[in-house]
């Protein structure tokens, strides 16, 4: 016959371990409804890559990616960044809707790090958030978002040819 503390120890340890497995179950649960958030919510994105990657490699013998952008302005431009199969290093601008897929050579126009310098050196931002290509005004141009010293939101559009400003919007 066993002992009231025996008896306690083991409901003790039965209690225990339905805590542990309790608390390992709503873990799990926690990481899936996660997992499961990110998926969908990535999932248009990682289709815009797919499909604009797509079209680079049919349209501008793109051979290797290095980078993929998101413009949203007046319309929506996917661009596909890497080499072609002459090496060369283009930009592949696709509109989300009807409109023409635009190639350009890097090497003819601005970086995205010559851009961000302009940028750095102009306006001196508190915080770059990103640098964008796209199309505004039917001319090819980095839009630059970032923080300025007081904190504000401001965008800088860039053409990508001259490196001259197209517009800025400061303060929102």
């Amino acid at each position: 016959m066993q002992s009231r503390r025996e008896v306690q120890r083991e409901r003790s340890r039965g209690t225990s371990k339905r805590m542990i497995r309790d608390l390992l179950i709503l873990i799990i649960l926690i990481f899936l409804v996660g997992w499961s958030i990110y998926a969908v919510g990535n999932h248009p994105k990682a289709e815009a890559e797919r499909q604009a990657t797509t079209i680079a490699k049919r349209y501008a013998n793109l051979k290797t990616r290095t980078d993929f952008y998101i413009y949203n302005r007046e319309n929506t431009y996917y661009t596909v960044a890497g080499k072609n199969n002459k090496g060369q290093r283009i930009l592949v601008i696709v509109p989300q809707k009807n409109g023409s897929v635009r190639v350009v050579k890097q090497s003819t126009g601005l970086t995205e790090q010559q851009a961000l310098a302009q940028v750095k050196s102009n306006e001196h931002p508190k915080r770059v958030l990103k640098a964008v290509p796209g199309i505004f005004n039917d001319k090819v141009v980095w839009e630059v978002t970032y923080l300025n010293s007081k904190g504000n939101l401001c965008y800088d559009l860039i053409n990508f040819k001259t490196g001259s400003y197209v517009q800025q919007i400061n303060n929102l």
